[in-house]
């Protein structure tokens, strides 16, 4: 393999990669990355046992010249360190047939011991068995991801919990995290020829990952299920994700039909009083009261201090009413929400909370356990 290459454009390759290289990988063969160049285009891959990320540079604009193609497998982080810090311009890379890499740039030579490529895992086609693709618009798959995937559970008690449910219907896909005390969902329109249904598990963190490479609001991400994976590519990048087995709990009797109390919020000036109110909430339990046309906001931690703040309720239906929920994911839920308003339903005292953001409330709904309190 020889190949000239933009040492910009392989950095940025290697930099997206390099994430699917956790710090302390133990079996060599996954600590590296492949490079692999072939006629017209370099190839970089990372992957571990959930996760693969791999970045295409094509051979255009005189950024890359394939003089040789070939493949090999080099440590990835040392890799990745000595590009960064390689001067400006191009470089060349070139295997001989001892596996080792040699790095060309200006008058600086290096040589890294490389491994055999054929040991890496290969990755097949998911265009021969693909069970379900879909291509959807980048700002509204990036959205509905960070919506829901913050629910995820990151305890491994319950490994199916730690996932995000897409589920495929009636060509609607709708996305559905939960740990437990809290849970988040959405549901998107989504344009596909067959009537098929899927139903999968995806790492929350993994998806997580693969957000990172949706960007450009007009353009599309294709989303390739198969038997065991599912595969984001968007742009030069392909997110590959392993799917967790099991089968994701039923959440339709824990979601709650009817409502005891409405209220219609700002967005902005609840989440700014839901922040300022955690700081002094013990163990993050705030306590939420509605008075006429104003929502109160308490905390206190012993020995330290308490808070109380207000926001304004714009509209009201319903009884006042008194909850305690944990200020935090109060916070996160409306970080995700790009509404200027939203809506807080009251359940009953011991059920779940929810909240749905004014101009959706068809599609996307969180819900939040209270916590019981003395109060």
């Amino acid at each position: 393999m020889r190949i000239n290459v933009s040492k910009d454009i392989l950095l940025k390759a290697l930099q997206q990669v390099l994430k699917a290289v956790p710090a302390n990988q133990r079996i060599p063969i996954l600590a590296g990355v492949h490079i692999q160049a072939l006629t017209n285009e370099l190839v970089v891959t990372t992957s571990n046992s959930s996760m693969t990320i791999q970045y295409r540079i094509p051979g255009e604009d005189n950024s890359l010249t394939v003089q040789r193609i070939g493949e090999v497998v080099v440590p990835a982080r040392y890799f990745c360190e000595i590009i960064r810090k390689s001067d400006s311009g191009m470089i060349t890379l070139e295997v001989d047939r001892s596996l080792r890499l040699t790095i060309s740039s200006e008058h600086t030579q290096i040589r890294l011991c490389g491994m055999d490529a054929v040991d890496y895992p290969a990755i097949h086609p998911a265009e021969n068995h693909a069970v379900l693709k879909l291509a959807v618009n980048n700002q509204l798959l990036k959205a509905s991801i960070l919506q829901v995937a913050g629910a995820a559970s990151l305890s491994e008690h319950r490994p199916v919990l730690t996932g995000v449910s897409f589920q495929y219907r009636n060509h609607r896909l709708q996305l559905t995290a939960t740990n437990g005390i809290r849970l988040a969902s959405r549901t998107i329109d989504v344009e596909h020829d067959a009537e098929i249904e899927r139903h999968i598990i995806v790492p929350g963190r993994n998806l997580v990952e693969a957000v990172k490479i949706m960007d450009g609001e007009d353009r599309t991400t294709e989303v390739e299920v198969t038997n065991r994976h599912v595969r984001f590519t968007a742009n030069h990048i392909m997110v590959q994700s392993a799917l967790i087995e099991g089968e994701y709990p039923s959440l339709h009797h824990v979601i709650p039909h009817t409502f005891i109390s409405e209220i219609t919020i700002g967005t902005a000036p609840l989440l700014k009083a839901v922040e300022r109110t955690t700081v002094l909430a013990s163990e993050s339990i705030i306590r939420l009261e509605t008075a006429a046309d104003r929502l109160r906001l308490l905390s206190q931690t012993a020995e330290i201090g308490d808070i109380e703040d207000e926001v304004s309720i714009l509209e009201k239906n319903g009884e006042d009413f008194t909850i305690s929920l944990n200020g935090k994911y109060v916070a996160d839920i409306l970080h995700g929400t790009s509404s200027e308003f939203v809506r807080l339903r009251f359940t009953g005292k011991m059920s779940p909370m929810v909240i749905h953001p004014r101009n959706d409330l068809s599609s996307t709904f969180f819900l939040i356990t209270p916590v019981r309190t003395a109060k």
